[in-house]
């Protein structure tokens, strides 16, 4: 029961820290961004294959945005909120931060926030 207990807190946990982090501007999130992300510049989308190639520091990723993956738009520059964003505002050109599900491989995204 305990077991249960802890991964129920655990789960909370994490969908606290999601939920918080779509009001947090790219580049900004204490402890993830540039650590357990990664920041820059969109160079090519692939909608059939839900991958974002970004540019950034360390060179071009692709990364794969899976259904479901989370997408916000920053829109803080402007002083507005954020809001609910969707594969498709991810466009070449815009500024991108894309959180990891693992860091090791550095492959699929858990979330990503888009610069507008």
């Amino acid at each position: 029961m305990a077991a249960i207990i802890a991964l129920m807190g655990g789960a909370r946990a994490a969908d606290a820290q999601q939920s918080t982090e779509r009001f947090i501007p790219v580049g900004q999130s204490p402890g993830v961004s540039g650590v357990y992300s990664y920041i820059g510049e969109v160079e090519a989308v692939n909608a059939e294959n839900r991958t974002v190639t970004v540019r950034g520091p360390e060179g071009s990723r692709t990364i794969g945005v899976p259904e479901g993956c989370s997408v916000w738009l920053d829109r803080s520059a402007a002083k507005l909120q954020n809001l609910d964003g969707s594969f498709g505002d991810i466009t070449v050109g815009r500024r991108i931060e894309v959180m990891y599900t693992d860091y090791q491989t550095k492959d699929t995204a858990a979330w990503v926030k888009v610069v507008v």
